[in-house]
């Protein structure tokens, strides 16, 4: 499978989740899980965001996380391999997709290194990261007072 198939499957099965709830798609979930890990063992280290978001939770159309320390894990796993570096268009995508749903104070343990790691990405332009960060951080008040 390649990203664009992984994704096409993601939107059917969460169409699927929708309507009928995730018991009936736990087959095609391991395809997808597969696909994700091949790619992953590939080289594509960005995809452990969407690793991290499948695994964590039950319902593919909502992405609420049911399994909070699962993401987590794969979450670590992937950053020490570089997956939320500035230049990770995608992960930042889906780390921004995990926020909808999900508090993002509860992705990471370590707060001062997502902190870093947040600062790092919006730094270089990424506003997913941003947006994330002024959701846990409120924004310095930039105005000045009378």
């Amino acid at each position: 499978m390649n990203y664009k198939e992984i994704i096409d499957e993601i939107i059917q099965i969460s169409a699927i989740h929708q309507k009928e709830g995730w018991h009936h798609t736990t087959e095609r979930e391991q395809v997808v899980i597969d696909g994700i890990d091949t790619l992953i063992n590939e080289g594509d280290v960005e995809l452990y965001v969407v690793k991290a978001l499948l695994h964590g939770s039950n319902n593919w159309s909502t992405f609420v996380l049911t399994r909070s320390s699962l993401f987590k894990d794969i979450l670590l796993e992937g950053i020490e391999c570089d997956a939320l570096g500035p230049d990770c268009k995608t992960a930042w995508e889906w780390m921004e997709m995990a926020s909808y749903n999900n508090d993002p104070t509860e992705f990471m343990d370590d707060m001062e290194r997502y902190y870093d790691i947040l600062a790092t990405a919006a730094e270089a332009g990424r506003t997913e990261a941003l947006d994330i960060m002024n959701t846990i951080w409120e924004p310095e008040n930039c105005q000045e007072e009378d």
